[in-house]
């Protein structure tokens, strides 16, 4: 299994705005780690949408971690910002396998997504530093 982008982003985001606290500027990371400040505003809207981080408009604006959001599940986190549709008959909406609804290859990968799962129940926001 693989985490897409802005599960990546996102994570990183957490990471450094505990490690650094105050207000950063969005720049600030997205130049610490090589990435685009585009791909990582569209992170960071989620991010204070799902009530991660904080934002602040204006000269002296920027970002700054959540501390209620410190004993969040990282489970939590990657059902909101990561697909797991990790095959096409996940999906009800685009499920084109004739195999649907009795194939056991199904469950077998539903099962494995659920542990995934469960395994990041384990660890708290706050435990990414």
């Amino acid at each position: 299994m693989r985490l897409n982008t802005k599960t990546d982003y996102s994570l990183r985001v957490l990471i450094f705005l505990q490690k650094n606290k105050g207000r950063v500027k969005i720049q600030t990371i997205a130049n610490t780690y090589g990435i685009s400040k585009n791909h990582l505003s569209v992170v960071v809207n989620k991010l204070s949408e799902l009530g991660y981080i904080s934002t602040y408009q204006g000269p002296n604006g920027g970002i700054e971690f959540n501390l209620k959001a410190s004993n969040r599940t990282l489970r939590e986190l990657l059902e909101a910002v990561e697909d797991f549709d990790v095959v096409e008959c996940f999906n009800a909406k685009t499920n084109t396998c004739t195999l649907d609804p009795n194939c056991k290859l199904k469950r077998m990968i539903k099962s494995a997504v659920q542990t995934f799962l469960e395994e990041f129940e384990r660890y708290k926001i706050k435990d990414l530093i």
